[in-house]
């Protein structure tokens, strides 16, 4: 007995449709699951908390040995050292130099990071460029070196 168009067809689309009910509730259920585990590890604020918390700890070992500051005409050089007194390598670190007028109020910053991976115990020069030519370099009195930021591998 030959079946009819109509016929096959229909058996074919039962067919699909219970497969594919399945297959959908399966899909779903591994969806929520993947969703509740991927949002329970890698939240964003606890990966950013944490990310935070390392850099700091860090940024804590980096200690500003030194520094003294070198006026050429439109130009401030701040040279100095730093020295990481942890117990593992850090690097891309960070320096900020911030000058203020001597009311101690701030009138100009610049920042510079120094590549170079620092073993524990290791000093390392620096200097950190400010200014322009075009543009005269403000009036200070004070000028403070900070770390403000580092990572490690």
């Amino acid at each position: 007995m030959k079946k009819s168009f109509n016929e096959i067809f229909r058996q074919g689309f039962i067919i699909g449709i219970g497969m594919l009910i399945p297959l959908s509730v399966v899909f779903l259920l591994s969806n929520i699951a993947n969703y509740k585990m991927s949002s329970y590890f890698y939240s964003s604020e606890s990966f950013e908390s944490s990310f935070e918390d390392k850099e700091e700890e860090k940024i804590k070992k980096i200690e500003v040995v030194s520094f003294h500051d070198v006026r050429e005409d439109n130009f401030v050089m701040v040279l100095g050292s730093i020295k990481n007194t942890g117990n593992k390598k850090i690097s891309s670190i960070k320096l900020e130099a911030e000058f203020y007028n001597e009311k101690g109020e701030f009138v100009y910053e610049e920042s510079e990071y120094i590549s170079k991976t620092l073993s524990p115990n290791e000093v390392e020069n620096f200097a950190i460029k400010c200014g322009c030519n075009n543009r005269k370099f403000p009036e200070y009195s004070k000028v403070n070196v900070r770390v403000v930021g580092a990572s490690g591998y």
